[in-house]
């Protein structure tokens, strides 16, 4: 069976742990791709996106230790992905109100399926998260 990426940008070491626990629980075809910063996942992603299934995002992004440049935000990948031919379905998974929702808009300017799934509670990538990426990559 063909690999399957979910892509991943996300800062939070607490929430990439729960997230790698999350996309295992979703069986051996499925691989994680994780960016710690916008222009990295931008000038990255690209060349992957054919053999991905999911994209979720954060807006709100600080910089890794040792970075050197701005780590930008989802928005700009949003922005990104909105120029590009529609492959998968979006979570935007940010606290961030205001711009999950300009993240939302540019997405959908750009005819992707975005979704929004607010980091909401303790364990919200097993509770709500997770559902959301079963239902959407296991149809």
């Amino acid at each position: 069976m063909p690999q399957r990426t979910i892509f991943i940008l996300e800062d939070s070491e607490q929430r990439i742990r729960n997230f790698r626990v999350a996309v295992g629980s979703l069986g051996p075809e499925f691989r994680l791709r994780l960016w710690f910063d916008a222009p990295s996942m931008i000038e990255e992603c690209l060349t992957e996106l054919p053999e991905c299934c999911l994209i979720s995002l954060d807006h709100d992004l600080s910089p890794m230790p040792g970075a050197t440049r701005d780590p930008g935000t989802g928005l700009d990948v949003a922005e990104f992905l909105a120029r590009q031919p529609p492959v998968c379905p979006v979570i935007i998974h940010t606290s961030h109100t205001e711009r999950r929702w300009s993240m939302h808009n540019e997405l959908r300017f750009g005819k992707w399926n975005s979704e929004i799934v607010p980091p909401t509670g303790e364990h919200w990538i097993r509770d709500s998260w997770l559902p959301r990426v079963r239902a959407l990559v296991l149809q």
